[in-house]
C-alpha cells in the first residue's frame, strides 16, 4: 500500500517556513509594532501576524486581544491562502467563521480582513489579520495600507533567513580549525623523520624554528599556500617577521614571546601574512614549544593554515549580520510615525550610504510629473535636497516605474554619469520605491569607483527601499487619513443640524456641536456634563434606556423619532440617525439629529384631517348599512378606535329621569371597563353634569379638551386617565330636531392640537350620526308599528265573548312595551254621585288581575268621562298618588283613551302605563284608539246582545235578525230585522229549514255551530249566511239553547248581527300590515310569507319557479332633480306595469325604495324549461318597464336591472333565495345596467372576494399600501414637458393589485374621496419640490379625478388647501377629467372647473372621442388640453376609421384653441403619424413606462434637455 502523497504547496510552505526559522520563536519587537500599526491604519481594535503551519495556524505577533484566543485550528490565515486580500463585512453570516470562537464567543468579531504573506514564488505563508466587533467596510485606503504591512512583514522575514544562512557558514570553518590543532598535536609526538614526511605530505606551510640559532626552516608548503620560494626566504626568523601585517605584527610578536618566556607548551594566533604578490591571507598559526630540562624554550615546530576563506566569510557574515541590525533599527524607526518625513528620508538616504559604501545616496519621490530630492547623503555627488528632474525622458524611469531595479552593471549602452545625471559618477544602484500598486519613487546610492557594488549591495537596497516604500504609502495612507478625520471633524463643528457624540454604555455626552449648543439652549460645558437620560422626557426615560442598551455597538438606525425637552422646558420633536463609532478609544454612538417638530405637526394634522375624513367616510357607509341603532352605536365607535385613531369611544344617552343621568349604550377600544365606572349627568346642578358631556347635552355644542392635565374637570381622574393612555377629550353632541338626546366621547391618546378643518368634520360626523339614528329610529318604529299592526289585526280578530277583553288587553300590552294595560265599562248612576267603573280586564306586568269595580275619582280615568283621550308622558304619581293600579306598576308615564257607542256616548275606557317616560306618545296614542275602537264596538255588541237577551220577544225592531228554530232546525220566529237582513220576508221563511235558507250547499259550519250549541247550551262566533238575493254575509251569532219547563232541549233562539263593516276595518288593518301603502303591492312581510309557501308547494309538487330582484337605475337622480312626489309617480306606474307582466298566481312585491320582486311559480322543475320561461319574463320586464313614462307633465325614461335566482325542489330557504337574487341583480347593475343576470353559485366567491378585497383596501388606507407612478409626457423635440401620475396598490400578500380592481371598487364604497385627496397631496408634494430645479421647474403635473371626487362639495376647498399645504405651483397642476362626469350634470361641472380655475388650476379632457361631450358645452368650458384615447392610437396605423377620428380630434382642437395630446404612443411609427396629423404631445410606452418616484428622477436627470428619446425604463 502506497503511502498518502503530500500536497507540494503544503510542503513547500512548510520548507520555506523552515528556512525563516519563524515557527515556536518567542514574541519580538519588530513583529508586535507591525501588529499594532495594522490595528492603527485600518481603524480596528485587533490584529495579529499569523503563519500556516500544517493544518494548524501559529500567531507570531497579536493585538487587542489573549493569544490564546488564537490558538487551535479554526482558521483564519487560511482565508487568505488563494493569495487576495479577503474582506468579511459580518463574520457571523459567513459559513466558515460564523463557528470560530473568535465570533461566536467573546470579543464577538464581526468584521474580518486577511491579507496574505505571499513570497515572490507566490507561495502563502500566512496573513495579517485585522478585526472589529462591528460590523462595517475596509476603505480603498486601509486596503492599501494593509498590503504595506504585509510587505514589511515579508521583509522582516527575508532578513531572518539572511541570518540563519550566514550562521550556519560560520560554524563550518570553526570546525575544521579544531582538526588543525588535533593535528598538529599529534605531531608533537612523532619523530623527526615522519615529521619532514609530514612537511611534505600537508598543504599547510611547516616551519621549525631552532629559537638559540633564530634559525628557520620551512616547508613547501610555504610557496604552495603564499606562492614564496623558499630560496627567496631568509634562513632566520625575519623570513616570517617581515612578511606580518604591520597591524597584527605587534600583537602576534608579543603573544609567541610571551608564551616562549613562559611556560606555556602550545601557542596560536591568527593573523594576515603577506604573500609573495603582496596580497595578504588569512592564516591560522600553532607551534609547539619544546624546552630543555630547565625549562626555557629552545625549539618551536609549527605550521599555518591558510583560513583566508573562512575568515573572509566570518567577516562577511559579521558584516552581513551587522547590516542587517542596522536594517531592522533603521526600519523600526522609519515605521514610526511620529518622526516626520523629512527625516526618515535623510535617515533612509543615510542608512544606504553606510550600508553599500557608496559616495553618496539620494531619496527622491514622484511630485507630479517630476521627482524631487528629499533626502540626500554624501560628499556632493548626489543632487541636494529639493533638486526637481522631470520623469519624461528619464533614462532610469522607464525601468524604475516598470519596477525594476537598475545598475550601472545593467546599462552597456550608456555611461552611469549620464544614467543619474551626476558627473563623476562610475556605478550606482537605483532601486524603485513601491507604494502600494504603483512606484512612489527610488533610492540611489552613487560612487565614483567603477564596479563599486556588488550584488549585496544591491539586495540591501532593495530590502531598505521595500520598507522605505511601504512607509512612505502608511504615511500618504495615514495623512488621508487625519486630513478625512479633521475634514470629518470640521464637518462635525460645522454641520448646520445638531451633532453630538455619547458613552455607549454610560451615555454621557462625550462630543457636541455649535448646531446642538444652540438648538438646544444649553452651554457647551453644560452639555458635556449632562447624560442622554437628561435630553429625554420622564416617561419615556426607562423605557429608551432599556432600548438603547439592547442595540450592539456596531447596530445602528436612521431617521428614528425621539422627543427631547430644551433647557426651556420645550419638547421637541428630533428626527436622528444613530451610528456606532470608537471616540478617544471609548465605544460611543454619534447622532446626528433634525428637528421635525413643525413638519411633524403639519402631518399630524393633515393625518389627523385625513383619519377624520377617512372616518366621516367610513361611518356615513356604516349608516347606510346598518339597520339597528345598537348596531350602529357599537359600529360607530368601533370606527371611532380603528379608523379615527382614538383610545376608546363610547355613546351615552340622556336620560329624563330625576337625577338626569348620561347612560352609556356602546363603547369600544381600550379600557372598556372605564366605562363602566363613570357615572355622569347632564344637570348643571350636579358636580358630575359639569364636564364635557354635560357641557355639550346642555348646550348643544361640540366640547374638546386639548389636554385633561391642564382642566380642573378630570382632576380627580387625572391619574387613571393617562394610566389607561386618554390625554384629551372630544364629546360631540348627537341632536334631533327638538334636543341634544346623546353624545359621541371619544378619547385621544395624545395631547389634541385640532384644527378648524378637523373640529368641522367632527361635528359634520356628529350631525350624520345623529341623522342616521333618526333614520333608524323611524325605521325600527315603522317595523314596531308595522308589528303592532299584526298584533292589533290579531287582537282585533280574536272571538268576543267574556275572553275578548282579556286577550284584548294581553296584545295591547305586548304591543306597545306597556308595564300595565286595562279595559273598564262605565257603570250607570244616580246623577251627582261619584263616577264609578267595572273592569274587563287588568293586566300588570303580563299578569291578569282580578276584574273589580272601582271609584274613578283620583285616577287618570277620571279625565276619559269627558274628553276622548289623555297622555301624560311623565309624573303620574306625582299627579295621582293614590291611583292603585299606577302604584302597583309604579308608572310614570299614561295614556288612556275614552270608549263611545255608534251614538258618541262614552260607554268605558282603554288605557297602558308605562315605567318610563314616554318618548313618542303619538305612536302610542294612535295604536291605542284601534284596540280602543275595537273595544267600543265589542262593549256595544255586548251590551246591545245583554239587552236582546232580556227583551227577547220585544226585539222585532231590534236592528239585529233574532230567529227561534226548533232542533229540527225549522224557523218558528222570523224578526223583522232578520227580514231587513236577510231580505225573506217572514211568511216564507216560517216553516222552512234554516240551514236550507241561509247556508245553501255546504251546512257543515252550521251542523258543528248547532251541535255547540247542543252541547254546550250556547255558542257565539262568526259564520257565513247568504241573503236572498245571494250574497254572503259575514255573521256574529249568539246562539241559546232553550230549554222547557222539565230543562229538556226545545228551541234555539239565534241572534245574528252583520258584521260586515266591522270586518272590512279589519281587511284595512290587514291590508296595512301586508300591503305598501304607495303601490298596493304585497310589502316585504307578504311576499316572505308567500316565499314560503311557494319553496314549500314546489318541494311537496317537484315543481319550480323564480325570484326576480328588480331595482331601478339611477332612481335617485330622479328624487333629486325632479321631487319625490314625481318619484312617488313613477313607483306607482311601475307597479301597474309589472302586474301586467305576470299571471294571477304570481307574485308582484315592493321591497321599499325603489326595488321590487316578481316571484314566479308552478313552473317546470327542468333546469332548461325554467332558465327559459325566467328568462323570458325578465326581457319582458325589460321591455314594459324601459317605455317612457308620463308624469305629471314630465317625461321620464328609466331602466331595471334584474336579478333572477330559479328553485325548484331543492332545499333552500328564504333568505337564500332572496340574496341570490340580490347578488345576482348586482352583477346586472355591473354589467352596465338596463340588463338581467342569472345566479351563478361562483357570485359567492366573487362577493366575498369583493368583501375581502374592500376589507383589505380599508387597510391599505390605514397601513399607507399606496404609491404613485408617473409617467413622462413628451413633447415632438423629444423633450419631457411634464408627468402624469397614476396610482398603484402595493398589497404584501397580493403584490400590485391592477387599478381596475380597486378603483371602481373604491368609487362604490366611497373611499376614493380618501384615495383621491392622498394622490392629490402626494403628486402635489413631487410638483412643490420641482419648482426650485431649473430643469425641473417647467414641467407639469397632471392628476386623474373621479366623478364621485369632483363632484363632492369639498373638491374645490381640498384642492385649495393641498396647494396652500405643500406650496405647489397651482399653473403647474393639470386635473385629467372624464367625458362621463362632464354629461352628468354640465352646470355644476362648469361652475366647479371655474373656481378651480381661479386658483390656476388647468384642465385636460381624458379619453376624448369616447363619450357623448357636446360642442356647445366644450366652448364653455375652461379647458386647456384634449387627451386622445389610446383605443384609437393603438390601430392608428391599420384602421382608417381610427385614424380619422384622430384627425377630427386634431383638428377640433386647433379650432378649439386647445392642446391636444395622444397617450398610448408605443411606436416610433405611431408618433411620426401624429406628429404629421399637427399632435405635439405624446405619451406612451415608446417613451416610458409608468416608473416610481426613484426611477423617474433618474429618467428627467438623463434626459431633460438632451433632446434623446429613452428607453422605457421600467416593466410592465
Amino acid at each position: 500500500m502506497q503511502p498518502p502523497t503530500a500536497d507540494p504547496e503544503i510542503e513547500a510552505r512548510r520548507e520555506a517556513l523552515r528556512a525563516y526559522g519563524i515557527l515556536g520563536t518567542p514574541p519580538e519587537a519588530a513583529f508586535q509594532q507591525l501588529a499594532q500599526l495594522a490595528a492603527h491604519l485600518c481603524d480596528m481594535p485587533m490584529a495579529a501576524i499569523g503563519f500556516l503551519a500544517g493544518d494548524r495556524e501559529w500567531f507570531k505577533a497579536h493585538t487587542g486581544l489573549p493569544a490564546s484566543a488564537l490558538d487551535g485550528v479554526h482558521g483564519l490565515c487560511t482565508m487568505a491562502a488563494g493569495g487576495q486580500l479577503v474582506v468579511v463585512d459580518d463574520a457571523t453570516q459567513h459559513p466558515v467563521l460564523r463557528s470560530h470562537p473568535l465570533v461566536s464567543q467573546a470579543p464577538h468579531v464581526r468584521t474580518v480582513a486577511c491579507m496574505p504573506l505571499m513570497t515572490a514564488e507566490r507561495l502563502v505563508l500566512g496573513a495579517v489579520v485585522a478585526m472589529d466587533t462591528q460590523v462595517r467596510s475596509l476603505e480603498p485606503s486601509q486596503r492599501e495600507a494593509l498590503q504595506a504591512v504585509a510587505e514589511q512583514t515579508l521583509a522582516l522575514l527575508e532578513l531572518r533567513r539572511r541570518q540563519r544562512s550566514q550562521a550556519v557558514m560560520r560554524s563550518a570553518p570553526r570546525e575544521a580549525g579544531d582538526d588543525t590543532a588535533a593535528t598538529a598535536e599529534a605531531l608533537r609526538s612523532v619523530n623527526e623523520e615522519r615529521f619532514h614526511l609530514v612537511t611534505r605530505a600537508t598543504a599547510d606551510a611547516i616551519w621549525d624554528w631552532d629559537l638559540e640559532t633564530d634559525s628557520v626552516w620551512w616547508s613547501e608548503g610555504m610557496q604552495k599556500l603564499f606562492g614564496v620560494p623558499l630560496h627567496t626566504l631568509p634562513d632566520d626568523s625575519s623570513s616570517w617577521t617581515q612578511r606580518l601585517h604591520p597591524e597584527d605584527s605587534p600583537l602576534v610578536l608579543d603573544s609567541i614571546h610571551a608564551a616562549m618566556q613562559g611556560d606555556d607548551e602550545f601557542w596560536t594566533a591568527t593573523y594576515r601574512f603577506r604573500r609573495y604578490d603582496d596580497s595578504y591571507a588569512w592564516v591560522q598559526d600553532r607551534g609547539f614549544i619544546i624546552r630543555d630540562g630547565s625549562g626555557r624554550a629552545v625549539r618551536m615546530v609549527g605550521g599555518m593554515t591558510d583560513t583566508s576563506a573562512r575568515k573572509e566569510a566570518e567577516l562577511e557574515a559579521q558584516h552581513e549580520a551587522q547590516t542587517h541590525a542596522e536594517l531592522v533599527r533603521v526600519q523600526q524607526r522609519i515605521s514610526s510615525l511620529d518622526v516626520p518625513l523629512a527625516q526618515v528620508l535623510q535617515l533612509a538616504a543615510a542608512t544606504a550610504r553606510s550600508l553599500t559604501q557608496a559616495d553618496a545616496a539620494a531619496v527622491a519621490l514622484v511630485d507630479g510629473n517630476q521627482l524631487q530630492v528629499q533626502g540626500s547623503a554624501g560628499d556632493g555627488l548626489a543632487p541636494q535636497t529639493g533638486t526637481r528632474t522631470p520623469l519624461q525622458g528619464h533614462p532610469l524611469w522607464e525601468r524604475l516605474g516598470a519596477g525594476d531595479t537598475v545598475t550601472s552593471c545593467s546599462l552597456a549602452d550608456i555611461a552611469a554619469a549620464q544614467a543619474t545625471g551626476c558627473p563623476g559618477c562610475e556605478s550606482f544602484i537605483a532601486v524603485p520605491l513601491r507604494a502600494g500598486d504603483h512606484v512612489a519613487g527610488l533610492l540611489q546610492v552613487l560612487s565614483r569607483r567603477a564596479g563599486a557594488f556588488s550584488a549585496r549591495n544591491t539586495a540591501h537596497l532593495q530590502i531598505l527601499a521595500e520598507s522605505l516604500g511601504a512607509t512612505v504609502h502608511l504615511r500618504r495612507v495615514d495623512a488621508q487619513l487625519r486630513a478625512s478625520e479633521q475634514q470629518y471633524r470640521a464637518l462635525f463643528a460645522d454641520h448646520p443640524q445638531p451633532m453630538w457624540v455619547y458613552d455607549f454604555k454610560t451615555l454621557q455626552i462625550l462630543a457636541v456641536n455649535r448646531a446642538m449648543v444652540e438648538h438646544y439652549g444649553y452651554a457647551e460645558e453644560e452639555l458635556l456634563r449632562m447624560n442622554m437620560r437628561d435630553l429625554w422626557l420622564p416617561e419615556e426615560r426607562e423605557q429608551l434606556v432599556a432600548t438603547t442598551q439592547s442595540m450592539a455597538h456596531h447596530e445602528g438606525c436612521n431617521n428614528v423619532l425621539r422627543r427631547h425637552r430644551r433647557k426651556d422646558g420645550t419638547v421637541i420633536d428630533m428626527e436622528i440617525s444613530v451610528g456606532g463609532i470608537h471616540f478617544n478609544g471609548v465605544e460611543a454612538r454619534q447622532v446626528l439629529g433634525s428637528d421635525v417638530t413643525q413638519r411633524l405637526r403639519v402631518e399630524r394634522e393633515l393625518a389627523r384631517l385625513g383619519r377624520a375624513q377617512r372616518l366621516l367616510s367610513a361611518c356615513n357607509e356604516t349608516i347606510v348599512r346598518t339597520r339597528s341603532r345598537a348596531d350602529l352605536l357599537h359600529e360607530i365607535c368601533r370606527i371611532a378606535v380603528e379608523i379615527g385613531g382614538y383610545r376608546m369611544g363610547w355613546v351615552g344617552m340622556a336620560c329624563d329621569d330625576a337625577g338626569k343621568t348620561v347612560t352609556p349604550v356602546a363603547h369600544a377600544g381600550h379600557h372598556q371597563d372605564f366605562v363602566q365606572s363613570l357615572h355622569l349627568s347632564w344637570s348643571a346642578d350636579s358636580p358630575r353634569g359639569r364636564g364635557p358631556a354635560g357641557v355639550a347635552i346642555r348646550s348643544g355644542k361640540t366640547v374638546i379638551v386639548r389636554d385633561i392635565r391642564r382642566s380642573a374637570t378630570f382632576a380627580q381622574d387625572i391619574d387613571q386617565m393617562l394610566g389607561h393612555g386618554f390625554h384629551a377629550v372630544i364629546c360631540l353632541p348627537l341632536r334631533n330636531a327638538h334636543r341634544t338626546f346623546a353624545v359621541l366621547y371619544l378619547y385621544a391618546p395624545e395631547v389634541l392640537h385640532i384644527s378648524v378643518q378637523e373640529a368641522k368634520l367632527l361635528e359634520e360626523l356628529a350631525t350624520d350620526v345623529s341623522y342616521g339614528l333618526e333614520t333608524l329610529r323611524v325605521r325600527e318604529e315603522q317595523e314596531r308599528l308595522q308589528a303592532t299592526l299584526l298584533k292589533v289585526a290579531s287582537a282585533v280578530s280574536a272571538s268576543t265573548g267574556a275572553e275578548f277583553f282579556g286577550t284584548l288587553a294581553h296584545n295591547m300590552a305586548d304591543a306597545l312595551g306597556a308595564q300595565a294595560a286595562g279595559v273598564a265599562r262605565l257603570l250607570p248612576g244616580p246623577a251627582g254621585t261619584p263616577e264609578r267603573a267595572m273592569t274587563l280586564s287588568r293586566i300588570l306586568l303580563g299578569e291578569s288581575l282580578p276584574n273589580s269595580e272601582y271609584r274613578l275619582e283620583g285616577t287618570p280615568g277620571h279625565a276619559l268621562v269627558t274628553q276622548r283621550q289623555l297622555v301624560i308622558t311623565d309624573g303620574v304619581l306625582h299627579n295621582y298618588p293614590h291611583a292603585h293600579l299606577a302604584q302597583r306598576a309604579q308608572a310614570r308615564s299614561y295614556v288612556g283613551h275614552q270608549l263611545t257607542a255608534s251614538d258618541g256616548q262614552p260607554v268605558g275606557l282603554i288605557f297602558v302605563m308605562f315605567r318610563h317616560a314616554l318618548q313618542d306618545p303619538d305612536f302610542v296614542a294612535n295604536t291605542l284608539q284601534i284596540f280602543a275602537a275595537r273595544a267600543s264596538a265589542e262593549i256595544e255588541r255586548q251590551t246591545a246582545d245583554q239587552r236582546n237577551r232580556r227583551q227577547a220577544s220585544l226585539l222585532d225592531k231590534a236592528r239585529d235578525a233574532i230567529i227561534v228554530r226548533d232542533l229540527e232546525h225549522r224557523i218558528l220566529f222570523w224578526s223583522q230585522g232578520a227580514e231587513r237582513m236577510y231580505g225573506w220576508p217572514s211568511e216564507h221563511a216560517l216553516g222552512q229549514r234554516i240551514s236550507e235558507l241561509l247556508y245553501r250547499d255546504d251546512p257543515q259550519e252550521f251542523l258543528r255551530a248547532t251541535a255547540i250549541t247542543l252541547e254546550q247550551g250556547e255558542w257565539m262566533g262568526e259564520i257565513t249566511q247568504y241573503h236572498a238575493d245571494g250574497r254572503a254575509l259575514e255573521v256574529e251569532g249568539s246562539w241559546t239553547l232553550v230549554r222547557d219547563d222539565e230543562g229538556r232541549p226545545e228551541s234555539i233562539l239565534a241572534i245574528n248581527s252583520d258584521i260586515a263593516q266591522r270586518k272590512a276595518t279589519e281587511r284595512e288593518i290587514q291590508r296595512l300590515a301586508f300591503y305598501d301603502a304607495l303601490t298596493g303591492l304585497p310589502n316585504r312581510m307578504l311576499l316572505m310569507d308567500r316565499m314560503a309557501h311557494a319553496l314549500a308547494t314546489a318541494q311537496r309538487r317537484h315543481q319550480g319557479g323564480a325570484l326576480l330582484f328588480i331595482d331601478l337605475d339611477n332612481f335617485k337622480t330622479l328624487n333629486d332633480t325632479l321631487g319625490h312626489d314625481k318619484g312617488d309617480l313613477l313607483l306607482q306606474q311601475v307597479a301597474q306595469r309589472l302586474n301586467t307582466c305576470v299571471r294571477s298566481i304570481d307574485t308582484v312585491a315592493r321591497l321599499g325604495g325603489d326595488e321590487f320582486v316578481v316571484m314566479v311559480e308552478e313552473l317546470s322543475a327542468a333546469p332548461d324549461e325554467l332558465a327559459v320561461h325566467a328568462r323570458t319574463l325578465g326581457e319582458k320586464v325589460l321591455s314594459v318597464l324601459g317605455a317612457p313614462y308620463n308624469l305629471a307633465g314630465y317625461h321620464y325614461r328609466t331602466t331595471p336591472s334584474i336579478g333572477i335566482a330559479p328553485f325548484n325542489d331543492a332545499h333552500t330557504s328564504v333568505g337564500e333565495l332572496l340574496k341570490q337574487a340580490d347578488l345576482a341583480m348586482y352583477q346586472a347593475k355591473t354589467a352596465g345596467r338596463n340588463t338581467l343576470r342569472f345566479f351563478d353559485p361562483d357570485m359567492q366567491d366573487v362577493v366575498t372576494a369583493r368583501a375581502t378585497l374592500e376589507s383589505d383596501l380599508r387597510a391599505a388606507l390605514v397601513q399607507e399600501e399606496f404609491l404613485l407612478h408617473y409617467q413622462p409626457q413628451m413633447d415632438d423635440a423629444h423633450l419631457v414637458v411634464g408627468v402624469e401620475a397614476l396610482l398603484r396598490w402595493a398589497h404584501p400578500q397580493r403584490g400590485m393589485v391592477p387599478p381596475g380592481e380597486f378603483i371602481p371598487l373604491a368609487e362604490e364604497t366611497g373611499l376614493v374621496l380618501a384615495l383621491g385627496r392622498w394622490v392629490l397631496h402626494t403628486a402635489c408634494k413631487t410638483l412643490a419640490l420641482w419648482q426650485d430645479d431649473p430643469d425641473r421647474s417647467h414641467l407639469t403635473m397632471a392628476v386623474n379625478v373621479s366623478s364621485r371626487q369632483f363632484r363632492h362639495a369639498g373638491f374645490v376647498d381640498d384642492v385649495a388647501r393641498v396647494l396652500a399645504i405643500t406650496g405647489a405651483p397651482s399653473g403647474r397642476l393639470k386635473l385629467e377629467l372624464t367625458e362621463s362626469l362632464l354629461v352628468e350634470d354640465m352646470e355644476t361641472t362648469i361652475a366647479t372647473m371655474a373656481a378651480l380655475r381661479s386658483y390656476g388650476v388647468g384642465f385636460s379632457l381624458d379619453d376624448f372621442g369616447t363619450g357623448y361631450s357636446s360642442l356647445a358645452y366644450l366652448k364653455r368650458m375652461p379647458l386647456d388640453q384634449l387627451k386622445i384615447d389610446q383605443s384609437f392610437v393603438r390601430d392608428l396605423l391599420t384602421d382608417p376609421n381610427d385614424a380619422a377620428i384622430v384627425d377630427t380630434i386634431i383638428g377640433l382642437s386647433r379650432s378649439l384653441g386647445l392642446e391636444v395630446i395622444a397617450e398610448g404612443v408605443e411606436t416610433a411609427e405611431q408618433r411620426d403619424r401624429l406628429a404629421r396629423a399637427g399632435c405635439r404631445l405624446y405619451q406612451g410606452y415608446l417613451f416610458s413606462r409608468p416608473v416610481p418616484a426613484d426611477v423617474l428622477e433618474r429618467f428627467l436627470a438623463q434626459h431633460l434637455g438632451t433632446g434623446a428619446v429613452p428607453a422605457p425604463s421600467a416593466p410592465r
